[in-house]
C-alpha cells in the first residue's frame, strides 16, 4: 500500500500485465518450442548449431530434466562455438505444460518465481515488467534457433 501512495505522489503510474499477450507469447512458444524439438516426448536432449550474420556460432542444448503426465520441464544452454569470455549466454528453465499448450521460462539464470508486476526501484533491479521480457527473450532466442539453426553433425539418408 506504501508503494501505491508514493505513486500516486510522484506521479508514476503503476505498470499493468497484460496477461493476453503474455499467455500468447507463451503458446507462441510453445508452437516454436515443438517445431525445433518435436520428438519432446520420446528423446531426452537435443543439440544443433546456430550460424547467425556473423562468424560467431554458438550451440544450443535442449534437455529434459522432468516429465510428469501434463508438464515437461526443461534445460534451455546456449554456450559459445568460440567459448570467447565477452559472450554469455542465460541459462533457460521452461515449464511446458502440454495441456494448454504453454511453455514459460521459470528460471533465468538463478533467478526463479518472477512476479508479474515489480515496483521500481527494488533490491535485484528488476524491470517491472521483467517476466514478460524474459518469455519474450525466450520467443527471440526459439525464432533465431528456428531460422539459422544446423545440424552439428553431418546427416545422411538411406534408401532402404
Amino acid at each position: 500500500m506504501k508503494q501505491e501512495i508514493k505513486e500516486k505522489i510522484l506521479g508514476r503510474r503503476r505498470y499493468v500485465p497484460d496477461l493476453i499477450s503474455d499467455m500468447a507469447e507463451c503458446d507462441a512458444n510453445y508452437i516454436r518450442l515443438l517445431r525445433l524439438f518435436p520428438n519432446m516426448h520420446e528423446e531426452d536432449d537435443l543439440e544443433f548449431g546456430i550460424q547467425g550474420n556473423t562468424e560467431d556460432g554458438a550451440i544450443v542444448n535442449i534437455r529434459i530434466i522432468e516429465r510428469c503426465p501434463y508438464t515437461t520441464m526443461l534445460v534451455v544452454n546456449v554456450s559459445s562455438e568460440q567459448d570467447k569470455p565477452w559472450i554469455r549466454w542465460p541459462n533457460l528453465e521452461v515449464r511446458v505444460y502440454h495441456d494448454v499448450k504453454s511453455a514459460e521460462v521459470v528460471s533465468f539464470e538463478r533467478h526463479r518465481n518472477f512476479k508479474y508486476r515489480y515496483y521500481t526501484p527494488n533490491p535485484k533491479m528488476f524491470q517491472p515488467d521483467e517476466k514478460s521480457q524474459i518469455n519474450r527473450f525466450f520467443g527471440e532466442l526459439l525464432t533465431f534457433c528456428l531460422q539459422h539453426g544446423h545440424a552439428l553433425t553431418t546427416v545422411s539418408f538411406s534408401d532402404n
